[in-house]
């Protein structure tokens, strides 16, 4: 009897047994559960972290917005805020615009967090692409008409960015292998270093794909770091630090020239073919989105007459801006938007301009201002915009191609067909048709 009541226990175990191995597991599929031994023995079980994958994310505005949500906070009502238009810049939340005004952005990060994730839930926290999509519908849930205008691919890379902090720079922003450091963000606006940013860090692997595709690379380190030290200084000069490479920038339209430099264009006897060709590449192929906006908006305000009385009183650039609106509207050249503007076209009449008597720097000048030494290379009596019209107007005759065979080798002739000086004349003739009077 006690040997069969052992054998009707073994059975009804094991079919217990199989029974619970049929029931289906509370463990969500695709997730792991942690077991862990309490202090007195007993077996537990610990929940994944739902948030892990924002606290793991680098981004401070999701940060900054879980850390309230957690906490129970109910968020702020912006609704007066953002019926302000000028207050819509707040919503790009950008890791180091906490660092400029924490007080301004969180209540901002801890709304749109709420808003996100009470509507969408966690993923589309984490969906950069529809972050612009997400921002428009949180200000018509405050019931207001204004939008946040921003293009997704800005949005995309700038929502990339790695921030921190040193000693000598208050803000270190990278991308990659990319970095801009700041003392300050003192001149401008957050928005318009936004627009540095992305029309920079964008131009730069545009500009880099276009020197690989064409083959255009040869010599070049296209794969360097890049480190933008935004001093800012007052000196009106941009320049590259070798061996390093380091690259020191003093306005918003010299990055990508210096960038060149940093990648292997550098001094040789010919400055005005290693000057031009910077220009040529860092302006005129990695920059042109950025450049003819602020063009355009220059141009603009002398169709508007705002340096009609500023010219009257004899200032020379506003006496500029001016004729360049005259001549480039009457050449045909459009302002309608950036995709029409003629920007050799502008360059021309520039560079025209400025040789006649708007700008007296040459670039030999200039070098001498940077490193206190003479320079005697051919080219050294151009100014900048001439190296860059002259090298505009060879890679159109003679293709950029034989251009950068003329760098490499320093033999102009062989590459070109003639030397320094005949190229010269020739695009001297070449100006002629840009005669501003």
């Amino acid at each position: 009897m006690k040997n069969k009541l052992a054998f009707v226990i073994l059975i009804f175990t094991v079919l217990l047994f199989l029974y619970s191995c049929s029931q289906p597991s509370d463990i969500p599929e695709g997730e792991e559960t942690e077991v862990t031994s309490d202090t007195d023995g007993r077996v537990t079980e610990e929940s994944p972290d739902r948030y892990e994958a924002i606290r793991t994310s680098g981004e401070e505005w999701l940060l900054v917005g879980l850390k309230a949500y957690e906490d129970g906070a109910e968020p702020k009502d912006l609704t007066q805020f953002f019926s302000v238009p000028s207050n819509l810049p707040y919503l790009t939340l950008y890791d180091y615009l906490f660092a400029y005004d924490g007080e301004g952005y969180q209540p901002v990060a801890e709304a749109l967090f709420r808003f996100i994730i009470d509507k969408h839930g966690i993923p589309a926290l984490l969906d950069r692409e529809k972050r612009v999509e997400y921002k428009n519908e949180f200000l018509e849930s405050l019931g207001l008409e204004p939008t946040y205008v921003q293009l997704n691919e800005v949005e995309t890379l700038l929502s990339s960015m790695d921030f921190s902090s040193s000693a000598d720079y208050k803000y270190v922003i990278t991308f990659d292998n990319v970095t801009y450091y700041f003392k300050d963000l003192d001149i401008g606006s957050p928005t318009q270093y936004n627009g540095i940013l992305y029309c920079n860090t964008y131009g730069l692997r545009e500009m880099i794909e276009y020197l690989k595709e064409n083959s255009l690379d040869e010599g070049l380190d296209t794969d360097r770091q890049f480190n933008f030290y935004m001093t800012f200084d007052g000196s009106g000069i941009s320049k590259t630090s070798y061996p390093s490479g380091d690259i020191y920038i003093n306005d918003s339209y010299s990055l990508l020239h210096e960038a060149m430099h940093a990648m292997g264009i550098r001094d040789n006897s010919h400055i005005w073919l290693s000057e031009g060709i910077c220009s040529y590449f860092g302006e005129m192929l990695g920059f042109n989105g950025q450049i003819a906006a602020s063009y355009i908006q220059m141009l603009a305000m002398a169709e508007q007459g705002y340096f009609d009385e500023r010219a009257a009183a004899g200032e020379v650039y506003a006496q500029a801006y001016k004729t360049l609106y005259e001549q480039y509207s009457a050449r045909g050249g459009k302002l309608d938007h950036a995709d029409n503007f003629d920007l050799r076209l502008y360059n021309d009449l520039f560079c025209t301009l400025v040789s006649s008597g708007l700008e007296q720097n040459t670039v030999a000048d200039i070098y001498k201002k940077a490193g206190g030494k003479e320079y005697s290379g051919t080219g050294g009596e151009l100014n900048y915009p001439q190296t860059k019209s002259l090298v505009l107007y060879l890679a159109d005759v003679y293709g950029i191609e034989k251009v950068m065979q003329a760098y490499h080798t320093g033999d102009i002739a062989s590459a070109l067909g003639k030397d320094y000086e005949g190229l010269k004349a020739e695009w001297q003739e070449y100006m002629t048709q840009f005669d501003l009077k």
